[in-house]
């Protein structure tokens, strides 16, 4: 899969026939991915990362700015937007490691606490707490090892509990790399056009659809779709925010609707994931 997502990014460049053949490549490693054996948690990574070699392989489709085949091949196995990164010299960022100090131990905690439970509220608490360790590790470590290699890029979360609507949470704080690839190519089109609601919509229907991917893959229909209907939960919420005038909200009102509407919804998304990390951890 590697090799052909490689392949892909060879291609991907010049006439509009070679970006064409190069997307197909990569879209090759979608089927491909529905065959893999082995725990459900593999088979969610690879489905994930095979969707994600198809997002970048789409981005080379459409970039007006050529880049050298191994910048191709390297922006296609990323996991963030190379193109974006600033280099300078390399340095410790020692409170990025120890963020990550913090969050592995505690992220654990609460998974293992989960996968313990029955479900209910403790179950749904701690995975979304797990959840929640997982994206704030994945941003300290990111922050740590671009650092130690003297290139800094933008971030991949900005402390999501902050946030006080939806909006902000969804598209300033939380998983920012998928939030701007979304915003990129289903919001800001049609914003431009005039109709951001429409562009709204379908940016969290495509965020409904990875998830529910990934999850699928490896866990099946029910699952993906529990999935699936969390993030369209999320995009009803968040398009009531104007109406409601949330942003006029005290600030503890507007942060109290903002958790609840995250919080309320979350075993549609938190069951999926620990039945991700059930069958590993029955192992250990």
């Amino acid at each position: 899969m590697l090799a052909l997502l490689l392949l892909a990014a060879l291609v991907t460049a010049g006439a509009p026939w070679r970006r064409g053949l190069g997307l197909g490549l990569a879209a090759l490693l979608l089927p491909w991915s529905l065959v893999l054996p082995g725990d459900p948690l593999l088979r969610a990574v690879v489905a994930l990362l095979a969707l994600w070699g198809v997002a970048r392989s789409y981005d080379l489709a459409v970039a007006r700015r050529p880049m050298t085949p191994l910048a191709r091949m390297v922006f296609v196995v990323a996991l963030i937007d190379t193109r974006r990164l600033q280099w300078g010299p390399a340095r410790v960022d020692l409170g990025a490691f120890l963020r990550v100090a913090l969050w592995v131990p505690l992220g654990l905690l609460a998974l293992c606490t989960a996968l313990l439970h029955d479900p209910g509220p403790l179950r749904w608490g701690c995975g979304m707490l797990a959840m929640y360790a997982l994206g704030e590790t994945g941003e300290a470590l990111f922050r740590g090892v671009l650092a130690l290699l003297g290139a800094h890029g933008p971030p991949i979360q900005r402390t999501p509990i902050a946030a006080s609507s939806l909006r902000e949470f969804w598209g300033e704080r939380w998983n920012l790399v998928v939030n701007r690839w979304l915003r990129e190519h289903f919001f800001l089109p049609w914003a431009r056009r005039r109709r951001p609601g429409r562009g709204l919509l379908l940016s969290f229907l495509a965020s409904a659809t990875i998830h529910a991917w990934f999850i699928g893959v490896a866990l099946g229909p029910a699952m993906a779709a529990s999935m699936g209907l969390y993030f369209v939960i999320q995009g009803a919420l968040l398009a009531l925010e104007l109406p409601l005038r949330v942003a006029r909200w005290p600030a503890v009102a507007a942060h109290a609707w903002t958790l609840a509407s995250i919080v309320l919804p979350s075993p549609l998304f938190v069951e999926p994931m620990l039945h991700l990390f059930a069958a590993p951890a029955r192992h250990v």
